[in-house]
């Protein structure tokens, strides 16, 4: 193979590892756009859930303060302190449900486990990229004493 061959061939591998390098940089910024919007969607769903624990808790001090009110009035102690014992319980049951459906533990670590390589994948090809470029500035240079070189035997043949 000659050397203008496999110049050629190492120019194409070259320019091929750079497309391939873009479309991995691509598809990158990609996931993260993705895990952008899932970050969101998870804050949305957490100031919902803040929202409807704050309704519950209101609707927990009005129940309370009608229980309060009624013992006042005629009912006996332990009544109310069990009404207010079977409300607290239906609302930290209902709270601790909303709270494990929200199941972002698992949803952190698949994100964590789909960045981080290619997070290592990126920074790889940053490290990579200065010395495509002085590959490619060699290669030119090369080019360049081709050039020259083919000028000079014409240059030679033409004389003899």
């Amino acid at each position: 193979m000659s050397l203008e061959a496999q110049l050629l061939k190492i120019i194409e591998d070259q320019q091929l590892q750079l497309k391939q390098q873009q479309q991995a940089q691509e598809e990158a910024l990609q996931l993260i756009q993705a895990q952008s919007a899932t970050i969101n969607e998870l804050k949305q769903y957490t100031q919902t859930l803040n929202s409807m624990h704050n309704e519950a808790v209101k609707i927990v001090q009005k129940y309370q303060k009608f229980v309060q009110e009624l013992s006042e009035q005629t009912i006996s102690a332990t009544f109310s302190q069990d009404v207010q014992q079977n409300l607290k319980v239906q609302l930290q049951t209902r709270l601790n449900d909303l709270v494990q459906n929200l199941q972002i533990d698992n949803q952190v670590k698949n994100q964590v486990s789909k960045i981080i390589p290619q997070a290592v994948e990126l920074e790889i090809n940053s490290q990579l990229k200065p010395l495509a470029e002085q590959i490619t500035e060699r290669m030119s240079s090369v080019e360049q004493f081709q050039q020259k070189l083919a000028q000079l035997i014409q240059q030679v043949s033409s004389k003899l």
